[in-house]
């Protein structure tokens, strides 16, 4: 992968917290997007979470084809297969850019209260007690449920990539820092998959770069 496409990925994990969607260079339009309801078990426990997926967005307006890619919980996932087929696009005419059906990919993060004043926070601490064996399970989930999608989408990676680059703003790097600190991440994760394969009592922090590992 190009330093260039590296840059561009970077860039795109550092964008919008709680949301993101994609469609080449298209964003879907909104007419109607409810909330997922934050799940009543995991609220009283305290915990937050996050589901990425994709669904298909059509030009009448409405969303199918929810598809779950990853998520850190499956009531957090439920909630979002239930909730996203009753969102409503805003309609659109159909070109060659902007055909009938499209596909669209968004995160969306369910935060605590506990966490609104720092939402990057409940990331860092899973993050930080995060043991090689969990991170092993959730990959061969990952991988069982969704064969054909890129690593980076495993819920551990994307959480990574957002506390690294809210450690790029804090400490106020440039363009050029910070690309080089996102790019380094993304060079070691398949060692920090081979190792913790290999070393299930490790942390998986402990597997990180060391320049990486300073800022989670």
């Amino acid at each position: 992968m190009s330093g260039r496409k590296r840059f561009a990925r970077w860039l795109l994990w550092w964008s919008v917290l709680m949301s993101a969607s994609l469609h080449a260079s298209q964003k879907p339009e909104y007419e109607r997007q409810i909330p997922p309801p934050y799940p009543r078990s995991l609220y009283e426990e305290g915990l937050s979470g996050l589901v990425i997926f994709e669904f298909l967005g059509h030009n009448d307006g409405s969303v199918t084809d929810v598809k779950i890619i990853d998520s850190s919980h499956r009531h957090f996932a439920k909630s979002v297969e239930r909730t996203v087929p009753k969102w409503r696009l805003k309609p659109w005419q159909a070109t060659a850019q902007a055909p009938e059906t499209m596909s669209f990919r968004q995160e969306f993060y369910f935060v605590h209260s506990r966490e609104r004043n720092d939402p990057h926070g409940w990331m860092r601490r899973y993050l930080r007690t995060l043991s090689c064996n969990a991170f092993n399970k959730a990959l061969t989930t990952f991988k069982a449920e969704s064969p054909s999608q890129n690593l980076h989408d495993l819920h551990y990676i994307t959480y990574t990539f957002r506390v690294l680059g809210k450690a790029a703003t804090r400490h106020k790097m440039t363009d050029n820092q910070r690309a080089e600190l996102g790019d380094e991440f993304d060079r070691a994760i398949p060692g920090v998959v081979e190792q913790c394969a290999a070393r299930p009592d490790k942390r998986y922090k402990q597997l990180l770069p060391e320049s990486v590992r300073a800022h989670i």
